[in-house]
Parts: structure tokens; sequence; C-alpha cells
């Protein structure tokens, strides 16, 4: 699959690497020129393109930016003039407030919502955000494969975006159509306030346990 990373942190980052791996065609979207020859340098086997261009030639858009940033990258990939249409579009954004009391007010509730708004012809899926980046291409905790959990309205976009889940390591668990992805921001915001403001460190994961469903099958 032909992929654009747009944010090369911890999470795109971490992603374009294992996508790559796995033989896909990664190209990170950067928003300068200058920065094409040091991405390219940092990420070894991915490459470099102007967000426009990445978005261009993807067939999928992982958009893991900090949220201020979203509504600039957007309109540089063009998602005003339907450049978007048709691609499946990842989003993995948390709209954590500065000092990490909470969630911002997002239009439509969340980030994956307002994108969708913002790109009505791309299929839209929201994951990767209720995790840390540590787990990413190793998702075993104490023997168990943490889930990566995953929503949307498309289903063969979000049967896509599964496979990338279980690629990058963990257990992948649709929670149905895009209107969930403010539970998963919900959910990420408990994370990252346990994590960091509880003090506990980011060594832990959430899984969902069911009846009929063996925890030794899930673990790793």
């Amino acid at each position: 699959m032909k992929i654009a990373v747009i944010g090369h942190g911890n999470i795109g980052g971490r992603l374009a690497q294992i996508w790559a791996q796995h033989d896909h065609d990664v190209t990170i979207g950067v928003r300068s020129v200058d920065k094409k020859a040091e991405v390219e340098k940092a990420f070894e086997g991915v490459k470099a393109a102007l967000v426009k261009d990445a978005v261009a030639g993807a067939e999928a858009v992982l958009l893991a930016v900090p949220w201020p940033a979203l509504a600039d990258v957007l309109k540089e990939a063009g998602s005003a003039e339907g450049k978007m249409d048709g691609k499946i579009v990842i989003d993995a954004i948390n709209p954590v407030k500065p000092d990490l009391s909470g969630l911002r007010e997002v239009e439509g509730g969340s980030v994956a919502v307002f994108v969708q708004g913002q790109a009505p012809g791309a299929r839209v899926v929201k994951a990767f955000n209720t995790l840390g980046a540590m787990y990413l291409g190793n998702g075993s905790v104490r023997g168990m494969t943490a889930d990566g959990f995953l929503c949307g309205d498309d289903q063969a976009a979000v049967e896509a975006v599964s496979t990338l889940v279980a690629q990058a390591g963990l257990n992948p668990i649709a929670v149905g159509p895009l209107h969930n992805a403010r539970s998963l921001e919900a959910m990420a915001m408990l994370w990252i306030d346990m994590a960091v403001l509880q003090r506990r460190g980011g060594r832990f994961a959430f899984q969902l346990l069911r009846d009929g469903d063996p925890a030794a099958k899930r673990a790793r």
C-alpha cells in the first residue's frame, strides 16, 4: 500500500518505519523542502515529500500532527479541493490541552469527525491514539498483546487499517462507527492522565476482555 505519513514524531515516525519494513511504500509528508533530506536521513527506507505531493500519491494517509497544526496540514493536503477523496485517512490525533488537564472542544465532537467534515470524500478511520508509541512494533505487555482500538464508517477502510494495526504489533479491535472516536479520545486522555499526571509511567495499555475469546489466543 502507498502510505503518506504526516507528522514524524513518536507515533508517526515509528509507524512509518514499521510499515516500510512490511513492504509498504511509505512517504513522510514535510512542510518545507529543507526538511526532506533531514527526514530521509533520520528514517531509513522511507521517502519524504511535501505534504501535498505525499498525499497525492497515497492510498492511505496517517495524520499524526499536534492538534493546533491540523487545519493547516489539511489545507496543504488539499482537503477542500477534494484531493483526499477516496483515500483512507487515519486520524491518530488527540486534542489535548497544553497543560494536559483535558481535551479541547473540537467541532464535531472529535478530531476524526472534524477531519471527515473537512474532507467529506475521505474514508476516515480513528486509530493509534490510545497507547504509547513504545508499544508500536511490539505490543506485548506481560505476555499479552495490547489492543489497538479503531473506528470508522467505511467497513473496507476499517478492515484495511486493522491490517496496519496488526502489522504494528497490536490486536486490532474495531469499536464501531466514526462517532465513537470521541470515546477513543477520552480513553487516550485517561491514558495520558494516568501516565503523566499520576506519574505511573507509560508502560501500560488497554485491552478488551470477552467471554469466548481465550487469553491464550491473544498472547504473543
